[in-house]
């Protein structure tokens, strides 16, 4: 039973949610209801990852193991947003308000836009490995990026006035092709993996039981 109950509410869940999106009638209204439990589930489910996060870094700051500055941040960080942001959006006064607009602008917008600016070098050395020309394919992609950053730099365009419209060709047109296709097969994967957790056939989710 400890597999069978996870297995029949998901199904039961999925084909209520799936079939109330093609029929009028009271499948909406349980899809609705279901939908308000979903963002229960998922209240329940940031609490479960939140205490999990304290019980592994608070191990690791007790047993001063390597790296435990780190999880000290972590763990103070996570103290400090979620006591502001819960009195703030209790009704807080003014400076709390103040106090947890700043804890955005002034820590999270800079640390991810640091985090970003990072990915730009890996992104940066990623394109490169992977527009060398070691196939048909691989020059094409890089003639194809050489024309569209000539033609997307203010430079391009005084070089010769045709880069620019070459570069929105072949954003419009190849690229556009290329992420509707993307799109597509991803949707078809994203069906396959539903069909297959509705028919207990894919089990991840109840935590590797077999």
């Amino acid at each position: 039973m400890r597999r069978e109950v996870p297995l029949i509410i998901t199904f039961v869940v999925g084909v209520i949610v799936l079939f109330a999106n093609m029929f009028e009638g009271p499948l909406q209204a349980w899809s609705s209801e279901l939908t308000g439990w979903l963002i229960i589930v998922s209240a329940f489910a940031v609490g479960l990852a939140s205490v999990n996060l304290f019980r592994i870094h608070g191990t690791a700051l007790m047993r001063m193991r390597p790296g435990w500055f780190n999880s000290l941040a972590l763990i103070v960080a996570l103290i400090v947003f979620a006591v502001i942001g819960t009195m703030a959006r209790l009704g807080g006064d003014e400076k709390i308000n103040n106090l947890n607009q700043n804890l955005y602008d002034s820590i999270i917008g800079p640390l991810g836009a640091a985090m970003f600016a990072m990915l730009a070098f890996y992104v940066a050395s990623a394109a490169y490995r992977a527009f060398r020309m070691r196939s048909a394919e691989a020059t094409v992609m890089l003639i194809a990026a050489i024309l569209t950053m000539i033609g997307k730099a203010p430079i391009g365009e005084l070089i010769w006035n045709k880069f620019p419209v070459i570069a929105e060709w072949l954003i419009d047109i190849p690229n556009t092709a290329g992420q509707r296709a993307i799109m597509i097969g991803a949707a078809i994967g994203a069906f396959a993996t539903s069909l297959r957790i509705l028919l207990g056939l894919e089990r991840g989710h109840l935590g590797g039981a077999e």
